[in-house]
């Protein structure tokens, strides 16, 4: 029987990294599961992330994305797999083994580090834990490369990897799809959260900046949106998309206002520690224009990645406001907008108020429009 590299050649102390590696991924891959489901299918209307470190350092960035999933699959399910693939290594040593875990190791680490430049370029962040799994990945990797090289595979364990691999994968797929059917079936346990909410009323004032406006007034329309929102957060940016692509099915029906609460210590007294530090700038530049809030908001948003002093200054520009976007007075008009989540008791974004009922974070869009067409409904 040949003798295995790793195993054999190496210390105590390599092969009690390469046990924490795989267990590290392991529990980084089961977090990560969970995290995914409990985002995209909450079961109750409180679903804000604990992972929001910043704006940059962000677990919902990546979950938001359309590589957080594989037709279903959560992408952190192959990850925890891995890790598990590897124990098992540990465990039974073979060279066959050995051989075909080096093949599934150096495949890991390239998608490790797609999915880390992806991050960073197109989502213009990071996901803390993801982050964590990269780092134990690439620490495995090398690790066992210090000794094995890759020079093949057998193909008996190459094919028991895969199997175990898409029997997790068809587990997870199942999973989404019952997920996706007790969705369907909670709209009677989601009405009864949501009509056993206190009702908090309306702001004092009505915001002049406006998302989605049907009527003048703010409260004569049957759908009532108060949304208190940061530009630095990425969860606001994706209630945003969700807003937006849903606003022309209730056309004439719905009101949405825009109220600013930049998780920023600059202008935010609540706010005791640096977390989004160009939020309050971004505040700045969007106060100035109310006629085009909507487009510069948009704008924001789709920018997130780049925002800056510089990036927003160049805006306020171009648009003539550069004046406003630096005087008191619009500091002032932002610390107006900021107190009036107090009797609301915003404590994160996004927070919005449907008909003057809470809810704090993101909902996927089906459990949105249910809630929707209830308010609806009541209305009438």
């Amino acid at each position: 029987m040949e003798e295995t590299k790793f195993f054999k050649k190496a210390n105590t102390t390599q092969h009690a990294i390469y046990i924490l590696c795989a267990i590290a991924m392991i529990g980084l891959g089961i977090y990560l599961t969970n995290h995914y489901y409990a985002v995209k299918y909450p079961t109750g209307l409180a679903n804000q992330s604990l992972c929001d470190i910043n704006s940059f350092f962000n677990c919902d960035i990546a979950t938001h994305s359309q590589l957080s999933n594989i037709a279903g699959v959560p992408i952190s399910v192959f990850g925890m797999m891995i890790g598990i693939i590897a124990l098992f290594g540990y465990m039974f040593q073979s060279s066959r083994f050995e051989k075909t875990l080096t093949l599934f190791l150096s495949m890991n680490f390239l998608g490790c580090i797609s999915l880390f430049l992806y991050s960073l370029i197109a989502l213009g962040g990071i996901c803390p834990f993801c982050f964590l799994y990269y780092v134990f990945s690439a620490g495995m990797f090398f690790l066992f490369f210090r000794t094995c090289r890759f020079g093949g595979f057998d193909a008996a364990y190459f094919f028991s990897f895969g199997a175990g691999i898409l029997i997790a994968a068809a587990i997870a797929f199942s999973v989404t799809n019952s997920k996706e059917e007790k969705i369907k079936k909670i709209a009677p346990s989601l009405i009864k959260q949501f009509n056993g909410l206190r009702d908090l009323g309306t702001t004092s004032f009505e915001s002049e900046y406006r998302l989605v406006s049907s009527s003048e007034k703010f409260t004569d329309a049957p759908i009532q949106i108060t949304k208190f929102s940061d530009f630095e957060c990425p969860a606001c940016k994706a209630l945003s998309e969700q807003l937006h692509a849903i606003e022309k099915q209730y056309k004439g029906k719905m009101n949405i206002q825009y109220f600013f609460y930049p998780l920023d210590h600059n202008c935010n007294p609540a706010i005791n520690r640096p977390l989004h530090v160009n939020a309050c700038q971004a505040t700045y530049l969007s106060v100035c224009l109310p006629k085009k809030f909507p487009a510069i908001e948009k704008e924001i948003f789709d920018n997130q990645a780049n925002l800056s002093k510089d990036f927003l200054s160049n805006i306020a520009k171009r648009e003539g406001v550069s004046e406003c976007f630096e005087s008191q007075a619009t500091k002032d008009k932002v610390a107006k907008y900021i107190n009036e989540a107090k009797p609301f008791n915003v404590k994160s974004t996004p927070t919005f108020i449907l008909n003057g009922k809470k809810i704090e974070g993101v909902l996927p869009v089906n459990q949105l429009k249910i809630l929707l067409d209830e308010v609806l409904r009541q209305s009438k």
